[in-house]
């Protein structure tokens, strides 16, 4: 599933650098070419923010790497570092664009979570950065942004990231990643209360997927069992 979605955002960027130079004012234009290009960019950029956008990395603990299985993989299939090493090329290259254009906010959203997905979370803040200023009400984006911010710090939580979590929960009081680090966080201070207080909260939004109402439910057990034996 990973890989297709590597596939989808690689696809996004390219379309990204073809749809710039097409669009240039003086350049003639292709209505069909255009119309391919603008239906098809939303559309692999929901399925890339499916992935981006929904994951809380500082709320997750690392998990160990695989060792390769030889035969495993289907001939022709690229490595998950060569694809991670294209993707990054291509985020670099997308970059560069943007300097040309940088009031492009979905482009500095896409970059962002593009480097997120390559594990270069200091990379991604500069990016984050742009697109929340140029986006300053889109609680997905500030969310993603303080999960960033954090994992670029080794997991910790500063005054900044703390910052980002309380404007997010203030344009959506019941948005999902944002309350997943607002209870991280708290629980990670020993103030498993308020860290309760927010998985609670997780367990009444509606559509909550089992996925995140299993872990909501365990990271409550836990942090009771934690302040029934002192710690």
């Amino acid at each position: 599933m990973t890989f297709w979605i590597l596939v989808g955002l690689m696809s996004v960027l390219a379309l990204a650098f073809v749809l710039m130079p097409v669009i240039k004012p003086g350049v003639g234009r292709k209505p069909l070419l255009i119309a391919g290009l603008v239906l098809g960019v939303p559309l692999l950029a929901v399925l890339g923010y499916q992935k981006l956008g929904t994951p809380t990395a500082a709320t997750q603990p690392p998990m160990p790497p695989m060792p390769p299985m030889a035969g495993n993989m289907p001939e022709g299939h690229p490595k998950p570092d060569v694809m991670n090493m294209d993707l990054g090329k291509l985020a670099d290259r997308l970059a560069e664009k943007l300097k040309a254009n940088p009031d492009n906010a979905e482009g500095w959203a896409l970059l962002a979570r593009t480097y997120v997905e390559v594990k270069r979370y200091k990379d991604a803040l500069p990016a984050f950065q742009k697109a929340s200023t140029l986006l300053p009400k889109d609680p997905h984006l500030l969310a993603d942004y303080a999960d960033a911010l954090a994992m670029s710090d080794g997991g910790k939580f500063d005054k900044e990231t703390e910052s980002l979590i309380d404007q997010a929960l203030a344009l959506d009081p019941n948005h999902v990643k944002a309350l997943m680090l607002r209870a991280t966080m708290a629980f990670n201070r020993k103030d498993y209360p308020k860290a309760i207080e927010s998985w609670e909260k997780i367990l009444k939004v509606p559509g909550l997927d089992a996925e995140r109402t299993k872990e909501a439910t365990g990271s409550i057990a836990e942090a009771k069992r934690l302040m029934s034996a002192g710690k």
